[in-house]
């Protein structure tokens, strides 16, 4: 194609993208009351379209990761997880839909003010979801939109083209267009999408994409959720049980190949304790994962660029000083096929290692070691605002003292990634991990308008307290009530 005619095709998709928002917009003013009757049904569809269509989209996705994507992996947290979720929204809409009474001040709380605050739709929800859990990615905030009352366009990721070309089929024969509706195409329609005049824009994927997204949803003052990643810590104490600990570090790492935005990145464990861990951690895993490189139940780098950038990293700490440990396979790669990529275990890290710097999207877990937990903020510092916090311990005021001394968009006691899946939880990052949240009441929040509404009987109340003009002794009194003498 030429770059003329390239320009062309953009430019159509560009004109289709308005008319499609301004489309969903006049179908959501014109329907007015988006009624609870509404929102049910609507949410059962969807969960039809997952139940009905599960096979064909996690084939699919496997198939995207060059065949090395657990089938069974794929059923859990992409689609019984997803059900579960609608489930939890439908049973609890029509509690998070009820107005909620509020205060009013003096004197109008005496005269008949009243106030409340009532949740309405946004209007149109845009969604940009990854590409390392296309599916569950794109239908959790979905879930979220549309118990909301809203409409939505998602925008799968330009790097599984089949699984977002299977959404474009899949979506009409369960909403109209001008309820939900799929955008495909490469990064310059991606782009375009996050410049859409939307009521809400959620964006799933890195840090540095995120950026982009946010500067370009400021053009029309849209307000984003941010789901980015960071590098999540895992602090072990001296009280932890260490045999639990390496069970759920190892397994927490090695779900989907660590391509995660929850999975642990780095270890922080007492000096003393480091050999102890990293064998559970090595046992453990052999222990799931026998003969890594040819085990259907594990992931595989998703493409050749992220299996270099990950070699990268290894290499880099490796030729700084790091001791590594290969988990699972003698070697990095098996063959030039195959991408599944072993654990590999880092020791003696430092600053100057790219490793401790960059998500790592993979399985590398580099281990750092501390002498007093008073240490540990210091040592997460320079990775702040992670989207998750990882404690295996029993010391409550230790356990206390990371709660304030490290931000993290959520937190996980004794426990890996799980948090994601409480759905009376909120899940959402902090700074560089993101910004706003959604699941459970927080996401049906998120994505509605918290409307303040005032309502008064006819009496008229500023002549009472002397607030009309011309403003006299009796006013000033009242001024003065608040602010002293005046």
């Amino acid at each position: 194609m030429s770059e003329a005619e390239h320009n062309n095709v953009t430019e159509l998709a560009v004109q289709n993208l308005d008319a499609l928002v301004e489309r969903q917009r006049s179908n959501f003013r014109a329907e007015g009351e988006v009624t609870y009757a509404t929102r049910i049904d609507r949410l059962k569809r969807l969960k039809a379209l997952i139940v009905e269509n599960k096979t064909e989209f996690a084939t699919t996705t496997k198939r995207e990761f060059n065949g090395a994507r657990s089938y069974e992996f794929s059923l859990f947290s992409e689609f019984a997880s997803k059900v579960e979720a609608i489930d939890y929204s439908m049973k609890h809409l029509k509690a998070w839909m009820k107005p909620e009474t509020r205060k009013t001040n003096k004197p109008m709380n005496f005269l008949g003010g009243k106030g409340q605050v009532r949740y309405f739709p946004k209007g149109v929800v845009g969604i940009i979801s990854p590409w390392n859990l296309p599916f569950g990615l794109t239908v959790a905030p979905l879930t979220s939109a549309l118990a909301a009352g809203n409409r939505a366009l998602l925008k799968p990721s330009e790097y599984v083209p089949e699984t977002a070309a299977l959404f474009a089929e899949v979506v009409p024969k369960y909403f109209s267009e001008d309820e939900v509706a799929v955008v495909t195409g490469g990064a310059d329609v991606s782009q375009r999408f996050a410049e859409l005049p939307f009521d809400h824009l959620l964006f799933t994927g890195s840090t540095h994409v995120g950026r982009q997204v946010m500067q370009s949803a400021s053009k029309n003052l849209v307000p984003v959720t941010l789901e980015l990643g960071g590098k999540s810590p895992v602090v072990i104490g001296r009280s932890a049980k260490l045999d639990l600990a390496g069970t759920r570090l190892a397994f927490g790492k090695l779900l989907n190949g660590g391509q995660l935005c929850l999975s642990p990145d780095y270890v922080l464990v007492p000096e003393e304790l480091e050999e102890q861990l990293i064998a559970r951690v090595i046992h453990e895993t052999q222990s799931m994962y026998p003969n890594i490189t040819d085990n259907t139940d594990y992931a595989g780098v998703f493409n050749e660029r992220h299996f270099a950038r990950l070699q990268n990293y290894i290499d880099d700490a490796v030729s700084k000083g790091a001791k590594l440990t290969i988990v699972g396979a003698e070697k990095t790669r098996a063959s030039k096929d195959n991408r599944r990529m072993p654990l590999h275990i880092l020791q003696n890290v430092n600053e100057d290692m790219q490793v401790m710097h960059e998500e790592i999207f993979g399985p590398i877990l580099p281990v750092m070691t501390y002498a007093d937990i008073s240490e540990v903020p210091d040592k997460i510092e320079p990775r702040r605002n992670p989207l998750a916090m990882y404690y295996f311990g029993k010391d409550k005021s230790e356990q206390e003292y990371l709660l304030s001394h490290v931000q993290s968009g959520g937190v996980c006691i004794n426990d890996i990634t799980l948090h994601y899946v409480q759905e009376d939880l909120p899940f959402g990052g902090f700074g560089a991990s993101g910004m706003g949240a959604y699941h459970g009441p927080e996401g049906f929040r998120n994505m509605s308008h918290p409307r303040a509404i005032y309502s008064q009987t006819m009496i008229d109340v500023l002549p009472i307290i002397g607030a009309r003009p011309p403003f006299g002794p009796k006013f000033r009194k009242k001024i003065s009530s608040i602010l002293g003498s005046i």
